[in-house]
C-alpha cells in the first residue's frame, strides 16, 4: 500500500512539474525554445540591400487604445509581409493620394492598423529601387522622403499613409491585398502574449503621443556578447585578411604591433586588427568622384558587408551622412544591431556604433566594425525571474531627476513653481519634451568574453539620453 502511494505520489509531482515547465515556457518571449533547436543551414551571401533597410520599430494598434510594440521581427515576420504590400503600392498605376493633417492621422492610429518607423529619414525612390520596383509611381514625388509608413487593417480595405514628420500622404488601392497580414495581427491579438502600449497622450492628457507600456508581461531575456576580433588566433586572422584584400596571404605584409595589434598592407590597402576588439579597413580613392550617387553607394555598401562581414543578422541601417574627401563626394553609412530582436547601445562611446562604412559610389574607403558576438547559452542561464519595470516606473522613480534635468536645459528654476515636485504643469511640461522611451541593451564593452548586456529604458530628450536600468531603475548612462 505504501509502495502503491508513492507510485501514485510520483506520478502527481511528473504532472504538476510538466504542467509548471509548460506555463514558464508560454511566459518566455520571442519562443526561446527554437533558440536550442539546430539551426538549418543558411546562405552566408544572403545579406542585400534590401535586409540593410529595416525598421527601427513596429507599434500595432488593434483598436480600442490596445496597442503594442516590439523592435525585431524574427517572430512574426510582418516586416516580409509589409515589405511586399509596400512595393506594389509604389508600383501601382492605380493610386490615389490626397495629404491628409495630423489630428486625421493621430485618428487613424486607434483604427486596427501596422506603424513601421525607421531609425532615419530615407529616401521613398530608394525604398522602391531596392525593393525591386523599377519605375516607381508619384508617391515618390509627392513625398520624396519619409521616416514612417502606416498600414491600415481594419475592416475596410486597407490604405496606407506615408509621413516624414508634419507630413502625411494618404494613399488609396483597393487592389492591395493585404489578408496575410491582417491574419498576422489577429493571431497576435489572440495569443494575448504581447506587451501592452498606451501613448503618453492616453495615459496622461497631454501632447505627446510617443508609446509607453504600462506593464510588462514578457521578461528580458539574459545576454552575453564575446567579442569576435581580439579573441582571434593567428591563422584566423589571416584568413580574414585574405578575405578583405582577396589575395593570398603570402602577398599580404604583415605588421605585429607592440600591444599585439594585427596590421595587413597590399598596395593602397590595409586591414588593421586592433586589440581593443574593432577592425579598420582602408582603400585610398584611385578615381575622382565629383558626383555622389545614394543607391549605387548603397548597393555598393551591401555588397561589401555580404562579401566581408561575419555578423549580418540583427544589423540595421541607423544613420546616412554627406561626406567629402579631396574633392569626392559620398556617403558615411552607420549601422546598429540587435540582439533577441533588442536594439544594443555600445558602452564605446569613441567608436560609437556597431558598424561604420564611407562609401564613393562604387568605392569603399573605409570601413570600421566592432564585432560583438551574441554568446550560446543554457536555457538556465538564458531566463530572468526578475520582473522588468515598465517605463511607468522608470518614470515615477526617476521624477525629482528629470525634473532637475529639465530645469536645467530650460533655465528655469524650483522658486517658478509652486510645490514643484507636485506641481502638474510642470509634470505635462517635462513629459511633453521626452522625444523616444525604448527599451535597449547597454552594451559596457569593458570584455572580450562573456560581457552581459544590461537590459535599460531609454528616455530620449532633445539631444540627450538617459539609460535606466530595467529592473532598479538606478541611472546607467547619460550621453
Amino acid at each position: 500500500m505504501k509502495e502503491r502511494f508513492k507510485s501514485i505520489l510520483l506520478f502527481f509531482l511528473v504532472v504538476m512539474s510538466l504542467f509548471f515547465t509548460q506555463k514558464l515556457w508560454i511566459r518566455i518571449p520571442e519562443t526561446v525554445a527554437k533558440r536550442f533547436e539546430t539551426a538549418p543551414e543558411t546562405n552566408a551571401n544572403s545579406y542585400a540591400l534590401s535586409d540593410m533597410i529595416a525598421p527601427y520599430k513596429y507599434i500595432i494598434n488593434f483598436g480600442n487604445k490596445n496597442h503594442t510594440l516590439f523592435y525585431g521581427d524574427s517572430k512574426y515576420h510582418i516586416w516580409d509581409d509589409s515589405r511586399q504590400i509596400l512595393s506594389q503600392v509604389l508600383g501601382s498605376s492605380n493610386i490615389t493620394t490626397e495629404e491628409i493633417t495630423r489630428e486625421q492621422y493621430l485618428n487613424l492610429k486607434e483604427e486596427r492598423s501596422l506603424v513601421i518607423y525607421f531609425p532615419e529619414e530615407i529616401s521613398t525612390y530608394i525604398l522602391a529601387k531596392t525593393w525591386g520596383v523599377n519605375d516607381p509611381n508619384n508617391i515618390t514625388d509627392a513625398i520624396p522622403n519619409i521616416n514612417e509608413m502606416y498600414i491600415y487593417l481594419g475592416t475596410k480595405d486597407p490604405f496606407f499613409v506615408f509621413t516624414l514628420n508634419e507630413n502625411y500622404l494618404a494613399v488609396y488601392d483597393n487592389e492591395i491585398d493585404a489578408i496575410a497580414l491582417k491574419g498576422k495581427l489577429t493571431d497576435i491579438d489572440t495569443s494575448n502574449n504581447y506587451d501592452r502600449y498606451y501613448t503618453m497622450r492616453e495615459a496622461y492628457q497631454i501632447d505627446n503621443d510617443i508609446y509607453i507600456p504600462n506593464r510588462m508581461e514578457n521578461n528580458l531575456l539574459t545576454a552575453y556578447v564575446s567579442n569576435e576580433i581580439s579573441t582571434l588566433t593567428d591563422e584566423e586572422k589571416r584568413k580574414l585578411a585574405t578575405r578583405f584584400f582577396d589575395q593570398e596571404i603570402d602577398y599580404l605584409r604583415e605588421i605585429v604591433e607592440s600591444n599585439g595589434s594585427t596590421i595587413y598592407l597590399y598596395n593602397n590597402k590595409s586591414l588593421k586588427l586592433n586589440i581593443n576588439g574593432t577592425l579598420e579597413y582602408f582603400h585610398s580613392i584611385e578615381d575622382r568622384v565629383p558626383e555622389r550617387n545614394l543607391y549605387i553607394s548603397l548597393t555598393t555598401a551591401a555588397d561589401f558587408i555580404k562579401d566581408k562581414s561575419s555578423s549580418q543578422e540583427g544589423m540595421y541601417l541607423s544613420s546616412i551622412e554627406d561626406i567629402e574627401q579631396a574633392g569626392n563626394f559620398g556617403y558615411r553609412f552607420k549601422f546598429k544591431y540587435r540582439v533577441r530582436n533588442i536594439p544594443v547601445i555600445l558602452g564605446n562611446r569613441e567608436f560609437g556604433d556597431y558598424i561604420q562604412i564611407d562609401v564613393y559610389n562604387y568605392h569603399v574607403r573605409s570601413y570600421k566594425l566592432l564585432a560583438r558576438r551574441e554568446m550560446d547559452l543554457s536555457l538556465d542561464m538564458v531566463i530572468d525571474s526578475r520582473s522588468v519595470l515598465s517605463s511607468f516606473d522608470i518614470l515615477d522613480k526617476n521624477y525629482e531627476f528629470l525634473v532637475n534635468e529639465y530645469l536645467s536645459y530650460t533655465g528655469k528654476t524650483k522658486e517658478s513653481y509652486t510645490n514643484y515636485l507636485g506641481n502638474e504643469t510642470l509634470r505635462d511640461e517635462v513629459l511633453s519634451v521626452v522625444d523616444d522611451i525604448s527599451l535597449s541593451y547597454y552594451d559596457p564593452n569593458l570584455k572580450d568574453k562573456n560581457e552581459r548586456l544590461i537590459g535599460v529604458w531609454v528616455i530620449s530628450v532633445g539631444d540627450k539620453s538617459y539609460g535606466f536600468n530595467v529592473y532598479t531603475g538606478r541611472l546607467v548612462f547619460e550621453r
